[in-house]
């Protein structure tokens, strides 16, 4: 995962540094699909938004 995925830098965050458990992922995801579907009613780029969602979701997934 990149290491300025936004979900990853979230779940970071909610963890304290510490590695993120489930439900922090699952938090970041949930902010970054929002702000996904706020960009698209706009009509801005969401491309490199939704690999970093697919990233994160997938990785979400393994831990």
């Amino acid at each position: 995962m990149q290491s300025n995925n936004f979900v990853l830098l979230t779940a970071l965050q909610l963890s304290g540094g510490k590695k993120p458990k489930r439900w922090q992922y699952e938090y970041g995801l949930n902010l970054l699909a929002r702000y996904i579907n706020q960009r698209k009613v706009m009509g801005l780029d969401v491309t490199g938004l939704m690999e970093e969602y697919k990233e994160a979701y997938l990785k979400k997934k393994v831990d």
